[in-house]
């Protein structure tokens, strides 16, 4: 194997694979043409020269979206391997459901663009040959790495479909656990642990292996749908049924109205499989998903929840267990109501002491954390949020704050059950409630402390959230930028915060509570005439509430476009392409390269009363002039 490509820190699946492609085809190899079509237009000719192909790279590649067709698209241009400091778990977990091999390698200097290497799967071992220039003579070095046994077999078994099936016929046979670490010094649980033991019958602490964890539902939408179905019916029986009918759900939210006519056909086939096999398909326009299942309580503190995109993360604000998948995992979760060869994730604590001042958001908040800690910090880990201040934040902060947890590459971040979450439940809930609590004495990996008091509204440079600033140091990141000026922080002039385009919603920020603080904002001013102002309400309720307290006329007014609810912008499939001269405000939770099309375009990211004030001023501003 020759080593063909060696990349940077936070290598993102929007590098790797752009999002308007994901809903084209359901045929793996077909996203092979596409891979790093923007980031690396050498990629493909350079793996095309060898016919097993190793890519290195530095830290958290795979971060971002969920996307298995990342995977895909390396995996038929002959990728046999990575090797890199750090992944995110669902691009690990994507790549090793698809035998692409995933090596956390800490030295990375130690390799060069076209050394061979052979990786020994069996002993663990990275062999590196090299070749002197002059005398060529050929050296070798050996590397030894680590994997766990659960994923090497995986991986030299070729697949684990047999697994699934195998459990399908005996569920008894698979529900089972083994501590790789023996890390643990207290026999007290976290909440997540709390949630996996109660599930499985057996308590469970950070890293141990459960073989086949059961879950309670699972959530499918229109961008990986269509290929779950495939996939479940090329490797299942013919006609087999799913394994319940009542814990499966299709609701298409990403392209809605449908972008292009495969989407329509896709969103057809969903229809039919959805009502061959007996399950339910939302109808279109209502919502976004993470948001409409948290309204009507499909949502319940204590269950597990599978969901076919990277932000359902938001959902653990309501205490539950809510995983982010892809296509094998859905399409295994159809036949199975299981998740496999699942790790137990640490937990780190975090700690937010006083109270916010005014103006200072839920946003800030999570924007303030990814400043202090980067996109890497969490990697599978889960942000436990504790009691003090949570008393005051109500549930549309706390999913802003869960919702970007994937941003710093963690699992999520879950909140406890308290007086906010049980005065938000109704009478007759959907689903049995089993709210956890975490011991006193649990188990973390690490203790974060935040001083709300000390927080100001916070603005997020591109090409990445974490690189976040208070409102007061933005010309300070300025000089920064410029300073750093690499591919993720490219260096930013002041005019450049002239901004021409705002947006407000996404599942991040697109709330009830968010539209009346950007109200309050736009209340008797004017979207400058330089500016386009987007406005989508997350879900039809809350469309509906704002047109009945007249949020939306005072959007109309202040001469903002108000759209129905969907992805919008968020997706960039549809509704919103830019141009090489758009600077871009946004309370969505991604701002990278790519993100809205053309290169040049620059996404700042900010909560709804820095977005709005901004689209007053025609440039980045503090919204608290307008208190």
């Amino acid at each position: 194997m020759k080593i063909t490509s060696i990349f940077p820190n936070d290598i993102n699946t929007d590098d790797i694979i752009r999002a308007d492609i994901l809903q084209e085809s359901t045929t793996k190899h077909f996203f092979a043409q596409y891979a790093f079509e923007k980031y690396d237009k050498d990629f493909i000719k350079r793996c095309s020269k060898a016919e097993d192909n190793v890519i290195i790279a530095w830290e958290n590649f795979g971060c971002g979206s969920s996307r298995e067709q990342a995977v895909y698209a390396l995996k038929y241009n002959n990728v046999k391997a990575v090797i890199a400091k750090s992944y995110p778990d669902i691009f690990y977990r994507n790549s090793i459901n698809n035998w692409l091999v995933l090596i956390r390698f800490d030295k990375i200097e130690e390799f060069n663009l076209w050394d061979e290497i052979e990786i020994d799967l069996e002993n663990k071992k990275i062999i590196k040959t090299s070749k002197d220039k002059k005398s060529f003579v050929s050296t070798k070095q050996e590397y030894d790495f680590q994997i766990s046994d659960d994923d090497k077999f995986i991986l030299e078994a070729g697949w684990q479909l047999w697994v699934v099936k195998n459990y399908i016929n005996d569920k008894n046979i698979f529900v089972k656990k083994c501590r790789e670490n023996s890390w643990i010094v207290s026999s007290e649980q976290t909440m997540v642990e709390k949630i996996i033991s109660n599930h499985i019958w057996e308590k469970v602490f950070a890293w141990d292996k459960v073989s086949a964890l059961p879950i309670d539902l699972v959530y499918i939408n229109e961008v990986i749908g269509p290929a779950s179905i495939v996939y479940y019916n090329n490797d299942f029986w013919l006609d087999q049924k799913v394994a319940d009918p009542k814990s499966i759900f299709f609701i298409p939210d990403h392209t809605i109205p449908s972008s292009s006519i495969q989407v329509s056909k896709w969103i057809d086939l969903m229809k039919d499989f959805a009502k061959k096999q007996g399950f339910e398909m939302f109808k279109q326009w209502r919502w976004i998903e993470h948001i409409v299942w948290i309204e009507e309580w499909y949502i319940v503190p204590g269950s597990i929840i599978l969901w076919t995109d990277s932000h359902t993360c938001t959902n653990w604000a309501l205490n539950t267990f809510s995983l982010w998948v892809w296509t094998t995992d859905a399409e295994y979760s159809m036949a199975s109501k299981a998740i496999f060869n699942f790790t137990v994730p640490k937990s780190i604590k975090v700690e937010l002491t006083w109270e916010l001042q005014k103006w200072v958001y839920a946003k800030d908040v999570v924007l303030k954390l990814l400043q202090m800690l980067w996109a890497d910090w969490a990697s599978k880990m889960v942000m436990e949020f504790c009691w003090d201040w949570l008393k005051n934040l109500e549930m549309d902060g706390r999913t802003t704050i869960s919702n970007m947890a994937v941003e710093m590459s963690a699992r999520t971040a879950i909140f406890p059950y308290d007086e906010i979450v049980e005065k938000n439940i109704p009478s007759n809930p959907k689903y049995n409630i089993n709210p956890v609590f975490a011991d006193e004495n649990a188990n973390y990996e690490k203790i974060i402390k935040l001083d709300l008091s000390e927080l100001e509204p916070m603005v997020a440079f591109p090409h990445k959230p974490a690189n976040a600033c208070g409102i007061s140091e933005i010309k300070n990141q300025v000089e920064n930028s410029k300073s750093i000026n690499s591919a993720d922080f490219p260096a930013i002039t002041l005019e450049d915060l002239n901004i021409n385009q705002a947006f407000l919603g996404a599942c991040t920020n697109g709330k009830y509570d968010d539209l009346v603080e950007a109200a309050k904002v736009l209340k008797w001013n004017k979207v400058h005439n330089e500016v386009t102002f987007v406005v989508i309400p997350a879900s039809s309720e809350i469309y509906k509430k704002a047109l009945k307290n007249w949020i939306i006329e005072i959007f109309i007014e202040a001469w903002c476009l108000v759209e129905s609810p969907n992805c919008g912008t968020c997706f960039w499939k549809h509704m919103w392409v830019t141009s090489d001269k758009t600077r871009i405000i946004s309370t969505s939770n991604r701002n990278y390269k790519w993100r809205m099309w053309d290169p040049e375009t620059l996404i700042f990211l900010a909560s709804p009363a820095v977005v709005s004030a901004s689209a007053i001023e025609w440039k980045i501003c503090d919204p608290r002039k307008y208190l």
